[in-house]
């Protein structure tokens, strides 16, 4: 009788844990569909950044006329105007220290959801003066 409780229990600790795993896997899918797309940055020409749905980034900017992702990782919602990225790769000759850190900045979507504002600060690197930065994002369909 005993075992028999024992494994109902675990069973149901089973159960009740992969709901609650499931249900903060689509609040957080909820939480990122807004970013989710293709961002042509207006403030610097030429720069993309990518969300995709399973929570990763990537920025890009065009040099020579080619396209090079700059940095990527991944992204998380942290409440209606703060976002965390968290830089797992990026250029090795950039002039900001990015890669392996976690930055949080701020956005602003805007009411149709096709405009974002965003900025932030990112360290310099070896000692270099940080950068306080901001874009004007514009949802599109495609990369260029």
């Amino acid at each position: 009788m005993l075992l028999k409780s024992l494994k109902s229990i675990a069973i149901l600790i089973t159960v009740l844990t992969t709901f609650s795993c499931r249900t903060v896997e689509r609040a957080n899918q909820k939480e990122i569909k807004p970013f989710v797309g293709i961002w042509n940055d207006t403030t610097n020409p030429g720069s993309k950044v990518v969300f995709k749905s399973d929570g990763s980034f990537y920025n890009i900017a065009k040099e020579n006329e080619r396209q090079i992702v700059t940095h990527s990782g991944t992204f998380k919602v942290l409440s209606d105007n703060i976002y965390l990225l968290t830089i797992t790769d990026a250029r090795p000759d950039a002039t900001y220290d990015l890669k392996g850190r976690q930055y949080a900045n701020y956005y602003t979507l805007g009411s149709d959801k096709k405009t974002m504002k965003t900025s932030g600060v990112v360290d310099g690197r070896n000692g270099g003066k940080p950068l306080a930065w901001t874009c004007n994002l514009v949802r599109v369909d495609k990369l260029d």
